[in-house]
């Protein structure tokens, strides 16, 4: 039983490397299999800095540690001595305790610093608890046999010492962010002096002359004397819904700064001429809703719904969520039907294509191009200073 537990903490260990492999390679433009939303996405907590230590995926100690285990349980079973098997089983109690302990830890950090699950963590997570609890059924039985592989004090020192290791590791790899940019830091300089790495990546990035990256009837923003964010987005995308969510946060901490303009770059054949096969069957139909939506004058509010349903976004359920902000669903399923707003997803994802954008979503701020997400608003909120070349206050304070 150990040993099949083990394989399965192999297995699914290596499919998180796999995951890793495909995030590291593609970014923004792939979604693992185990990403349903923003609440249940795998590709959130491996892509964040939690799930490295060192540099290497957290994945890769527990393949090793499943491998090891697998082998400590198989040698115990064949074995036909008991001293040897006692040494073996106690030694893989120990692993397992380990295991365990660094489970919990794991699950923490996913469901309180990411406030997300990852199915295949999660899957890690039980394999640790039922081999716990198998293991203890083993020890029960060793111990009325006279071979007890653990006694409580070792076990409980383990422990202590599963936890303290847990506890320092914590300590030396948790990642050091900060939730709101200091208020020491008001201009471009102050960026550079404060973090000149960042400033040194961002200032890299390629730039457009924004006006290229506008519709028509959007070209007010470059009169806004602000720093302007354009956002190339897809509402079927679970990345999209992260930044979404990023870029609304940025706009209450710095919106006398910057002017933020949406556009659609669906993953979907239907309307993105680029795309060969439909990544997200929904996302065309959907763009469609939010410019038919701004036909009622409640565009914003439309994708902001959306966003909120990004699992349910199939057509006939297009006119209840419409309903939900008190647009006329009949206006909008007859706005649907004609495709009257086709013609403007389709500029959009034509103007992306004309961008070379592949993934989405892909911001422009400044013009300067950030394709994914970044890991914290406070970087959004540098790269807003540095565009701006001067002072950009946050929301709510005098320059």
């Amino acid at each position: 039983m150990h040993v099949l537990l083990c394989a399965c903490g192999v297995g699914i260990a290596a499919t998180i490397l796999y995951v890793h492999g495909q995030i590291d390679k593609l970014g923004s433009g792939y979604t693992s299999f185990c990403t349903v939303n923003e609440s249940i996405s795998c590709d959130k907590v491996l892509s964040s800095s939690y799930s490295r230590i060192g540099g290497l995926p957290v994945a890769w100690l527990a393949l090793l540690a499943y491998l090891g285990l697998a082998s400590l349980f198989a040698g115990a079973a064949r074995t036909s001595d008991d001293r040897t098997r006692r040494t073996l089983v106690g030694l893989a109690a120990a692993g397992v305790i380990g295991a365990l302990t660094f489970s919990a830890y794991m699950a923490v950090i996913a469901a309180v610093r990411l406030e997300t699950l990852c199915l295949l963590c999660a899957g890690l997570y039980t394999v640790a608890t039922v081999n716990a609890g198998v293991l203890t059924l083993t020890g029960r039985r060793m111990s009325a046999a006279g071979e007890a592989p653990l006694t409580i004090t070792s076990a409980a020192a383990i422990f202590a010492a599963s936890v303290a290791s847990v506890v320092v590791l914590g300590l030396l790899t948790w990642p050091h962010t900060t939730t709101a940019l200091s208020s020491d830091i008001r201009t471009a300089a102050d960026v550079k002096e404060a973090d000149p790495e960042f400033y040194a990546w961002f200032t890299g990035l390629p730039k457009v002359d924004v006006a290229s990256l506008l519709r028509e009837d959007q070209t007010a923003a470059l009169s806004s004397g602000k720093v302007v964010l354009v956002d190339f987005f897809d509402l079927e995308c679970a990345h999209c819904l992260r930044s979404y969510h990023m870029i609304r946060e940025l706009a209450a901490r710095r919106g006398q700064a910057i002017e933020i303009v949406h556009r659609h770059f669906p993953l979907d054949a239907a309307c993105n001429d680029i795309v060969t096969e439909s990544v997200h069957t929904y996302a065309c139909r959907a763009a469609e809703a939010a410019e038919c939506a701004g036909l009622q004058g409640k565009r914003d509010e439309m994708i902001d719904i959306l966003f909120k349903n990004q699992t349910q976004l199939f057509a006939e359920n297009l006119p209840r969520l419409a309903g939900k902000i008190g647009l006329d669903k009949d206006a909008l399923e007859r706005c649907l039907d004609e495709h009257r707003t086709l013609p403007t997803v389709l500029a959009d994802a034509r103007a992306g294509a004309r961008l070379d954008i592949k993934s989405t979503p892909t911001l422009f701020l400044g013009g300067r191009r950030i394709t994914g997400v970044l890991d914290e608003v406070r970087k959004y909120e540098m790269a807003v200073l540095i565009a701006s070349g001067g002072d950009a206050a946050p929301s709510g304070t005098r320059p």
